[in-house]
């Protein structure tokens, strides 16, 4: 067995026979010039493309914990009359919540009463919706088909890239650490719903597989498609500029500042121009936010963050997955701290953005931490040094990964039957 091959097949099956796999792994340690953590890979290099085969069906793998989950809410778990329904098949269950507004975008476009205080399809960005629209005008699909097609394709474009910029970075070991604890990380059911997510993960990593070339406008191309996407796409912007300056000597940064801000916040002005034509308010989709939190303002849930009043209320004794997103905030903040000094600044600085931005905007109102987990989902710098801490310790890897397994199942069904997870 190559060295490869036998990485791959060790996370697949390391929750049976740990101990066997991980000891006939033959690894090396090369030592990092720019970062503390260490990089590890596999001797035999032969079949260059067959890691890419074990990090695909590590990904896979986890989709079959999705789909038991779909059957298991659809054997025992009742259905509601209040229950929308995209389409008739077992798989349109994971069409629900932000997916119902996603769908009538794509089926009516944007829609807006001029009452801030309605929840309305006005607050959610375009690029998902639009993509399937496309998708379905094209090829003939339904919008609901549409939507899961786009977006599972995106998530695994996305766990092909990720695992490129990994492996790059760190080897096969820690790429496929990453990918088994992302894949199966209790809130990666959205990479397979009809969520903005599976496309924004692509995008935010594609942006970084093209900044580490010194490639500045495609970068910023492709941040703006991210923060046409969700407004997590934001984050990419100091992202960009901190790479512009600290390679300042190299490539001019001065001359390629404006055409790079302009291209990388493209998606949002671009919007926003619209909103302004259609609907005479280029701020509506941040005005109607307050829909969504019992008619909290910006301001005030920014204040309240703050004054850091969501961390007084934390839900540190409610095991729902909801209540697991004040854990998972704890969680976020150490692996940054962690990575403080394992990781690539940029990566770093990507990571408190993406923790942040949510922080700031919503924390503050009433629904405190909830969703953390999902908004952090698309923030791998944190998997990847979860993936370092963990490599120390084997078998507790594969148990944390079973663990996590577990509770994607669960999230599954839950989600596919209304039940909020965050």
């Amino acid at each position: 067995m190559s060295g490869s091959a036998g990485l791959g097949t060790s996370f697949l099956i390391a929750a049976i026979v740990p101990g066997r796999i991980l000891r006939a792994i033959d690894l090396v340690r090369v030592p990092r010039d720019t970062m503390a953590m260490t990089i590890q890979r596999a001797v035999r290099t032969d079949h260059p493309f067959l890691p890419y085969v074990w990090a695909v069906s590590i990904y896979l793998c986890s989709r079959v914990a999705v789909a038991l989950g779909l059957v298991f809410s659809r054997k025992y778990l009742p259905i509601t009359a209040a229950d929308w329904s995209a389409g008739p098949f077992w798989y349109h269950q994971l069409l629900q919540w932000d997916s119902e507004w996603y769908f009538k975008i794509a089926t009516e476009g944007y829609r807006y009463n001029g009452d801030p205080t309605i929840q309305q399809n006005i607050v959610f960005y375009p690029l998902y919706p639009m993509l399937a629209r496309g998708l379905a005008a094209i090829s003939g699909l339904s919008p609901a088909d549409a939507l899961l097609l786009v977006a599972n394709l995106a998530g695994l474009l996305a766990v092909v890239a990720l695992f490129k910029l990994v492996r790059e970075e760190f080897g096969d070991q820690i790429a496929l650490a990453t990918i088994a604890l992302l894949s199966f990380f209790p809130t990666s059911v959205l990479l397979s719903a009809g969520y903005t997510e599976p496309l924004q993960l692509l995008l935010i990593v594609l942006f970084f597989l093209v900044l580490k070339r010194g490639r500045y406008l495609p970068a910023a191309l492709l941040a703006g498609l991210a923060v046409a996407d969700r407004s997590t796409g934001i984050v990419l912007l100091p992202v960009l500029l901190w790479e512009m300056w600290r390679n300042r000597d190299q490539k001019p940064f001065l001359a390629l500042l404006l055409p790079c801000v302009l291209l990388a916040t493209s998606g949002l002005w671009l919007f926003m121009i619209y909103l302004w034509t259609q609907f005479g308010d280029p701020l509506v989709f941040a005005e109607g936010q307050a829909a969504f939190h019992r008619e909290t303002t910006l301001a005030a849930r920014l204040v309240a963050a703050l004054k850091l009043e969501p961390f007084t209320r934390m839900f540190l004794n409610d095991w729902n997955p909801w209540g697991q997103d004040s854990w998972f905030t704890l969680l976020f903040i150490v692996l940054i701290a962690v990575g403080w000094f394992r990781l690539r600044s940029s990566w770093t600085l990507f990571a408190i953005g993406v923790l942040l931005l949510p922080y700031l905007t919503l924390s503050g109102g009433p629904a405190g931490f909830v969703s953390m987990g999902r908004f952090n989902l698309v923030s791998f710098p944190l998997f990847v040094v979860a993936a370092d801490l963990l490599l120390r310790t084997k078998w507790l890897l594969a148990g944390v990964i079973g663990l996590l397994g577990a509770a994607l199942l669960m999230n599954t069904a839950l989600f596919a039957r209304r039940i909020w997870i965050g």
